[in-house]
């Protein structure tokens, strides 16, 4: 049985199929404040904390 390996690290295109989440209402979430805006791991890299993104979402469904 392989085991699956979660990614520690997210780039949009794997963000919005995380959260089911349009790209537009990810970035509008940042524009407000409510969503950390991420990393710059090099010039036009922009990454999210897998983890950070489960304690957001966890926050939103009222689980935190």
């Amino acid at each position: 049985m392989k085991k699956e390996i979660q990614p520690r690290l997210m780039r949009m295109r794997q963000l919005t199929d995380y959260t089911a989440m349009s790209r537009a209402h990810l970035y509008h979430k940042i524009a407000e404040g409510d969503l950390n805006p991420g990393y710059m791991i090099s010039p036009g890299i922009r990454v999210w904390e897998k983890s950070e993104i489960d304690a957001w979402l966890d926050k939103r469904m009222g689980r935190a």
